[in-house]
C-alpha cells in the first residue's frame, strides 16, 4: 500500500558506505522516525476499507519558506482529510499565542502554522464543478504517553482514537446522497 521515499531508500543504501555530514545524519534519523510513524499509522488504515478512498504518502510542502510535512492524505468523494504524525510524549499545553509546548515551557508546534497550511491545500485541492469539498487537518499523536493538560485543539487526534475516526472516515466514505455529483479525483 505504502512505498518508502526515495530519498529514505538511497540513505539506507549509502548508510555505513560513505560519511554522511552532521545534517544529513538529522535529516536520515527523522526520516527514519518518519517511516516508522507511516507504517504504524498504516496498520490503523488496514483495519477499515479503503477501497472508496484515495490514499497519498508523505508529501513536503514548502510554506514560509519552511518545509511542512503531511504524512498521510485520504481523499473521499466528500472530504480531503490531512494527517500530520507526532511522536510526542509527556504533557503539552497550549500557550496564549496557540503554540504547543512541553512542561518546560519550550514550544514544540506552533498551531497558527497549521492555518497556512490548510490554505495552501485549499487554494491546491480545488475540486472542478460547482462543489468543493471541506479539508480536515488533525495533528495525530502517535504516543499514548502524550497528554494534554488545559485547553484542548480540536486539531489533535490521539492514537486511541484514531480507529474510531478512520472508521468514520469509511462509513462516509460510502454514503451516497441524493443529487450530490462530486468531482472525480
Amino acid at each position: 500500500m505504502r512505498d518508502k521515499p526515495d530519498r529514505l531508500k538511497v540513505y539506507e543504501f549509502l548508510y555505513n558506505r560513505l560519511p554522511f555530514s552532521e545534517s544529513e545524519v538529522i535529516e536520515y534519523e527523522a526520516m527514519q522516525r518518519m517511516e516508522k510513524l507511516e507504517a504504524r499509522f498504516e496498520q490503523y488504515l488496514m483495519k477499515i476499507k479503503t477501497s472508496n478512498m484515495f490514499i497519498h504518502w508523505h508529501a513536503e510542502i514548502l510554506v514560509d519558506k519552511r518545509m511542512e510535512i503531511v504524512n498521510v492524505l485520504i481523499v473521499t468523494d466528500y472530504c480531503y482529510y490531512l494527517f500530520v504524525l507526532h511522536d510526542l510524549e509527556g504533557e503539552y499545553y497550549i500557550n496564549p499565542f496557540n503554540i504547543l509546548c512541553n512542561m518546560s515551557h519550550e514550544a514544540v508546534l506552533d498551531l497558527n502554522r497549521s492555518r497556512q497550511l490548510f490554505d495552501m491545500f485549499r487554494e491546491q485541492l480545488i475540486d472542478e464543478g460547482k462543489y468543493q469539498r471541506p479539508i480536515i487537518l488533525k495533528y495525530v499523536m502517535m504516543n499514548k504517553a502524550f497528554r494534554m493538560k488545559g485547553k484542548r485543539s480540536d486539531l489533535f487526534l490521539e492514537e486511541q482514537n484514531l480507529p474510531y475516526y478512520l472508521k468514520a472516515i469509511e462509513h462516509s466514505a460510502v454514503i451516497r446522497k441524493k443529487n450530490h455529483h462530486p468531482a472525480s479525483t
